[in-house]
């Protein structure tokens, strides 16, 4: 197939999925390939009473765990930690009381950092209703209210990461004893986070820029409500949709909440350049990649690593498969090895999930049919 007609296919298939689908706004997607010689950015919708622009900053939601993970995979590197310590010899007291107390005994000794990246400790997730297809049910205070319900009634609040896990403490319980499954946790996350600062003796957003941001030259890629870009935006980062709500995440102070779980703001261009770097080698070594993408499965379709999941679309079709990021947003950071294409972007709305994965797989297929250049 021509690039010309592989790249018009693409772009007829997403105008198709944000006009056919109510709940999508705007949609931005960056395709590369480097053995086919293809880069396109794409953007088609409205932002506000603009129309979307290709390589607009976005929200990225749950994509930042790569960053999280990577960061932690850098400093496993250094010496400065195992993948195998005790998260006990890293976080304070108050943070480590009560944290893990399961049918009666407390297990917290138990947590190990593989844990917390992969998902298998067993802690709650603060916004488990955004991901019911993956946890399977709600996580809410006896009150019947979930986080995302506590940062919206007070979007001024700035919440300190310590604050969300004493939250969760008091409102969740964790679900088995670390190891014994798989249950994504956006609080395991957020400990993660508070790891990267007692190790570097930083903030957690300047970790961000100084191990990743400023190296791969991220100039649009910050941290919501902690820092911000190298370079200033000439665009406006589209609002949030949530459910039935829409967000400004520039304006909602109580967004801070999600931390190391993944609040960063990035352009499909620069999410492009730390997922190459990532692959390449360019960040941390072959084996320790490799132990990054021990696969489990999460859910129907999907597993899960160290911060990175992998997108099984069709089971008879393994070249298809992607791994990458992945968040509620229906934002991707997807690389395909059997087609060596690339995916990248958000339909910016957390609805719609499986038509936003049919859009992922067909054009990632479409993709791969341009003959290669090499």
């Amino acid at each position: 197939m021509e690039p010309a007609e592989a790249k018009s296919k693409i772009e007829n298939r997403l105008r198709t999925t944000v006009d056919d689908t109510p709940a999508f706004d705007n949609a931005f997607f960056l395709i590369h390939s480097e053995s086919r010689d293809v880069h396109w950015d794409l953007a088609y919708g409205q932002v506000g009473e603009t129309p979307a622009e290709p390589n607009q900053p976005y929200h990225a939601a749950s994509v930042g765990k790569a960053f999280t993970s990577t960061i932690i995979a850098m400093l496993v590197e250094e010496g400065e930690l195992q993948f195998d310590d005790p998260v006990t010899s890293y976080l304070a007291d108050e943070v480590l009381d009560g944290l893990h107390v399961y049918r009666g005994t407390d297990y917290t000794d138990d947590i190990r950092i593989h844990h917390l990246l992969s998902h298998t400790s067993g802690l709650p997730h603060l916004l488990s209703d955004d991901f019911g297809l993956l946890n399977r049910r709600k996580e809410q205070s006896p009150e019947g209210k979930t986080f995302l319900d506590v940062m919206v009634d007070d979007p001024d609040r700035f919440w300190e990461p310590e604050e969300t896990i004493e939250w969760a403490k008091e409102n969740l319980h964790p679900h088995f004893r670390p190891g014994d499954g798989i249950y994504y946790s956006e609080v395991g996350y957020n400990l993660l986070g508070l790891v990267i600062e007692s190790v570097t003796s930083r903030p957690y957003h300047e970790a961000l820029h100084d191990y990743l941001f400023e190296p791969l030259s991220m100039n649009h890629s910050y941290l919501a409500q902690f820092s911000e870009p190298a370079v200033e935006p000439d665009r406006s980062v589209p609002r949030l949709q949530w459910e039935d709500e829409t967000f400004d995440v520039e304006e909602y102070r109580s967004f801070s909440g999600w931390y190391a779980g993944g609040q960063t703001v990035n352009t499909a261009e620069d999410l492009f350049t730390f997922h190459r770097a990532l692959i390449e080698g360019n960040l941390v070594g072959k084996e320790t990649l490799e132990e990054m993408t021990q696969w489990r499965r999460l859910s129907i379709g999907l597993d899960y690593g160290y911060g990175v999941a992998r997108f099984r679309p069709i089971p008879l079709l393994s070249k298809y498969r992607a791994w990458g990021g992945i968040g509620s947003t229906n934002s991707f950071m997807f690389y395909s090895p059997g087609t060596d294409v690339y995916l990248i972007g958000t339909f910016n709305q957390t609805a719609s999930r499986s038509t936003a994965y049919r859009f992922a797989f067909r054009a990632i297929r479409a993709a791969s049919k341009v003959e290669s250049s090499t």
